[in-house]
Protein backbone atom coordinates (compact mmCIF):
# COMPACT_ATOMS: atom_id res chain seq x y z
CA UNK A 1 0.00 0.00 0.00
CA UNK A 2 1.24 3.84 -0.49
CA UNK A 3 2.17 6.04 1.54
CA UNK A 4 -0.86 8.33 0.44
CA UNK A 5 -3.39 4.90 1.22
CA UNK A 6 -1.66 4.41 4.33
CA UNK A 7 -2.27 7.85 5.78
CA UNK A 8 -5.89 7.51 4.55
CA UNK A 9 -6.58 4.10 6.27
CA UNK A 10 -5.40 5.87 9.42
CA UNK A 11 -7.31 8.85 9.21
CA UNK A 12 -10.17 6.65 8.68
CA UNK A 13 -9.96 4.38 11.84
CA UNK A 14 -8.96 7.70 13.72
CA UNK A 15 -12.13 9.36 12.77
CA UNK A 16 -14.30 5.77 13.98
CA UNK A 17 -12.45 5.85 17.12
CA UNK A 18 -13.14 9.44 17.73
CA UNK A 19 -16.79 8.70 16.70
CA UNK A 20 -16.67 5.60 19.02
CA UNK A 21 -15.53 7.81 21.85
CA UNK A 22 -18.23 10.51 21.30
CA UNK A 23 -21.37 8.06 20.98
CA UNK A 24 -20.06 6.36 24.45
CA UNK A 25 -19.93 9.52 26.15
CA UNK A 26 -22.70 10.90 25.40
CA UNK A 27 -25.04 7.69 25.45
CA UNK A 28 -26.76 8.41 28.50
CA UNK A 29 -25.36 8.78 32.39
CA UNK A 30 -24.90 11.37 34.60
CA UNK A 31 -22.83 14.50 34.09
CA UNK A 32 -19.93 14.93 36.71
CA UNK A 33 -16.14 15.64 36.71
CA UNK A 34 -15.35 11.88 35.53
CA UNK A 35 -17.36 13.15 32.19
CA UNK A 36 -15.57 16.19 31.66
CA UNK A 37 -12.06 14.66 32.09
CA UNK A 38 -13.15 12.06 29.57
CA UNK A 39 -14.49 14.63 26.99
CA UNK A 40 -11.20 16.84 27.79
CA UNK A 41 -9.21 13.98 26.41
CA UNK A 42 -10.78 13.74 23.36
CA UNK A 43 -10.98 16.97 23.05
CA UNK A 44 -7.12 17.71 23.35
CA UNK A 45 -6.52 14.04 21.19
CA UNK A 46 -8.66 15.82 18.60
CA UNK A 47 -6.10 18.16 17.96
CA UNK A 48 -9.08 21.27 19.37
CA UNK A 49 -5.71 22.73 21.18
CA UNK A 50 -5.57 23.53 24.63
CA UNK A 51 -7.34 26.94 25.20
CA UNK A 52 -9.89 26.39 23.06
CA UNK A 53 -10.73 22.72 24.74
CA UNK A 54 -10.35 24.94 27.90
CA UNK A 55 -13.40 27.25 26.95
CA UNK A 56 -15.36 25.12 25.50
CA UNK A 57 -15.15 23.09 28.92
CA UNK A 58 -15.78 26.26 30.95
CA UNK A 59 -18.83 26.94 28.50
CA UNK A 60 -20.34 23.58 29.17
CA UNK A 61 -19.71 23.66 32.65
CA UNK A 62 -21.94 27.52 32.29
CA UNK A 63 -25.03 25.87 30.65
CA UNK A 64 -24.95 22.94 32.66
CA UNK A 65 -25.14 25.08 36.03
CA UNK A 66 -27.56 27.84 34.14
CA UNK A 67 -30.24 24.99 32.29
CA UNK A 68 -29.75 22.38 35.14
CA UNK A 69 -28.20 20.16 32.73
CA UNK A 70 -28.04 16.38 34.15
CA UNK A 71 -27.57 14.10 31.63
CA UNK A 72 -24.91 13.57 28.79
CA UNK A 73 -27.08 13.49 26.05
CA UNK A 74 -27.83 16.95 26.95
CA UNK A 75 -24.76 17.37 26.93
CA UNK A 76 -23.96 16.69 23.69
CA UNK A 77 -26.13 19.41 22.05
CA UNK A 78 -24.60 21.75 24.81
CA UNK A 79 -21.31 21.22 23.28
CA UNK A 80 -22.69 21.64 19.29
CA UNK A 81 -23.54 24.90 20.42
CA UNK A 82 -20.65 25.89 22.14
CA UNK A 83 -18.42 25.07 19.55
CA UNK A 84 -21.03 27.17 17.06
CA UNK A 85 -20.61 30.11 19.28
CA UNK A 86 -16.21 29.56 19.18
CA UNK A 87 -16.31 29.63 15.45
CA UNK A 88 -19.13 32.27 14.12
CA UNK A 89 -16.70 35.14 14.93
CA UNK A 90 -13.89 33.75 12.63
CA UNK A 91 -16.80 33.17 9.53
CA UNK A 92 -15.69 35.92 6.99
CA UNK A 93 -17.49 36.26 3.65
CA UNK A 94 -15.21 34.98 0.77
CA UNK A 95 -15.50 37.61 -1.82
CA UNK A 96 -13.45 36.71 -5.04
CA UNK A 97 -14.48 40.03 -6.43
CA UNK A 98 -12.21 42.23 -4.63
CA UNK A 99 -9.13 41.73 -6.87
CA UNK A 100 -8.42 40.09 -10.33
CA UNK A 101 -6.85 37.61 -10.78
CA UNK A 102 -7.81 36.23 -7.13
CA UNK A 103 -4.99 33.70 -5.69
CA UNK A 104 -6.07 30.83 -3.61
CA UNK A 105 -3.48 28.26 -2.75
CA UNK A 106 -4.10 25.26 -1.23
CA UNK A 107 -1.77 23.67 1.51
CA UNK A 108 -1.92 20.60 3.60
CA UNK A 109 -0.09 17.18 3.88
CA UNK A 110 0.29 14.96 1.45
CA UNK A 111 -2.69 12.53 0.78
CA UNK A 112 -5.41 14.84 2.24
CA UNK A 113 -7.19 15.67 -1.64
CA UNK A 114 -5.26 19.34 -2.11
CA UNK A 115 -5.37 18.52 -6.04
CA UNK A 116 -9.04 16.82 -5.85
CA UNK A 117 -10.47 20.00 -4.15
CA UNK A 118 -8.69 22.43 -6.40
CA UNK A 119 -10.69 20.62 -9.41
CA UNK A 120 -14.08 20.34 -7.26
CA UNK A 121 -13.12 24.36 -6.46
CA UNK A 122 -12.86 24.85 -10.27
CA UNK A 123 -16.08 23.32 -11.08
CA UNK A 124 -17.57 25.10 -8.41
CA UNK A 125 -16.34 28.52 -9.15
CA UNK A 126 -17.37 27.81 -13.37
CA UNK A 127 -20.71 27.03 -12.55
CA UNK A 128 -21.05 30.55 -10.77
CA UNK A 129 -19.65 31.99 -14.38
CA UNK A 130 -16.34 32.54 -13.21
CA UNK A 131 -13.40 31.89 -15.56
CA UNK A 132 -9.94 29.33 -13.62
CA UNK A 133 -6.62 29.04 -14.35
CA UNK A 134 -4.72 26.14 -12.39
CA UNK A 135 -1.28 26.25 -11.18
CA UNK A 136 0.46 23.48 -10.56
CA UNK A 137 2.49 24.72 -7.58
CA UNK A 138 3.73 20.84 -6.64
CA UNK A 139 6.75 21.16 -8.13
CA UNK A 140 8.32 17.89 -6.19
CA UNK A 141 5.86 15.41 -7.07
CA UNK A 142 5.24 14.45 -10.41
CA UNK A 143 2.15 12.92 -9.96
CA UNK A 144 0.76 16.18 -8.44
CA UNK A 145 1.47 17.84 -11.72
CA UNK A 146 -0.19 14.65 -13.77
CA UNK A 147 -3.11 14.46 -11.50
CA UNK A 148 -3.72 18.16 -11.82
CA UNK A 149 -3.28 18.47 -15.69
CA UNK A 150 -6.26 15.84 -15.88
CA UNK A 151 -8.13 18.10 -13.86
CA UNK A 152 -8.23 20.56 -16.01
CA UNK A 153 -8.66 18.96 -19.07
CA UNK A 154 -11.89 17.75 -17.71
CA UNK A 155 -12.81 21.30 -16.85
CA UNK A 156 -11.20 22.82 -19.95
CA UNK A 157 -9.65 24.88 -17.78
CA UNK A 158 -5.64 25.96 -18.69
CA UNK A 159 -2.89 24.54 -16.11
CA UNK A 160 0.16 26.21 -15.84
CA UNK A 161 2.98 23.69 -14.94
CA UNK A 162 6.67 23.20 -14.79
CA UNK A 163 8.94 21.26 -17.23
CA UNK A 164 7.87 17.20 -16.90
CA UNK A 165 11.57 16.58 -17.26
CA UNK A 166 12.21 14.93 -13.85
CA UNK A 167 15.44 16.23 -14.08
CA UNK A 168 14.69 19.75 -14.01
CA UNK A 169 13.70 21.04 -10.58
CA UNK A 170 11.47 24.23 -11.02
CA UNK A 171 11.19 26.86 -8.19
CA UNK A 172 7.20 26.78 -7.25
CA UNK A 173 7.56 30.02 -6.79
CA UNK A 174 8.57 31.10 -10.59
CA UNK A 175 5.51 28.50 -11.12
CA UNK A 176 2.52 30.52 -8.97
CA UNK A 177 4.36 34.02 -10.80
CA UNK A 178 4.24 32.62 -14.29
CA UNK A 179 0.25 31.45 -13.45
CA UNK A 180 -0.99 35.08 -11.95
CA UNK A 181 0.56 37.07 -15.19
CA UNK A 182 -0.52 34.58 -17.60
CA UNK A 183 -4.23 35.02 -15.95
CA UNK A 184 -3.50 38.35 -15.57
CA UNK A 185 -3.02 38.73 -19.31
CA UNK A 186 -5.98 36.85 -20.08
CA UNK A 187 -8.59 38.73 -17.96
CA UNK A 188 -8.90 35.23 -15.74
CA UNK A 189 -11.05 35.56 -12.71
CA UNK A 190 -9.44 32.78 -10.19
CA UNK A 191 -6.18 30.92 -9.92
CA UNK A 192 -5.79 27.86 -8.04
CA UNK A 193 -2.39 27.14 -6.96
CA UNK A 194 -1.30 23.75 -5.62
CA UNK A 195 1.59 23.74 -3.04
CA UNK A 196 4.46 20.68 -1.96
CA UNK A 197 2.68 18.67 1.00
CA UNK A 198 3.30 20.86 4.60
CA UNK A 199 1.74 20.39 7.72
CA UNK A 200 -0.42 24.07 8.11
CA UNK A 201 0.22 24.10 11.90
CA UNK A 202 4.55 24.13 11.11
CA UNK A 203 4.49 27.84 10.97
CA UNK A 204 8.21 27.79 10.00
CA UNK A 205 6.75 25.90 6.56
CA UNK A 206 3.66 27.95 6.04
CA UNK A 207 5.98 31.30 5.83
CA UNK A 208 8.00 29.92 3.04
CA UNK A 209 4.59 30.09 1.27
CA UNK A 210 5.29 33.81 1.05
CA UNK A 211 7.88 33.80 -0.92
Amino acid sequence: MSLAGKLKQGLSRTRQHLGKQLSSLFGGGKIDEELYEELETILLTSDIGVTATHQLLEDLRKQVRRDALTDSVQLKQALKESLVAMLEPLVQPFDTTIQKPFVIMITGVNGVGKTTSIGKLAKYFQSQGKSVLLAAGDTFRAAAREQLIVWGERNNITVIAPDSDPDKKSDPAAVIFDAVNSAKARGIDIVLADTAGRLTTQLHLMEEIKK
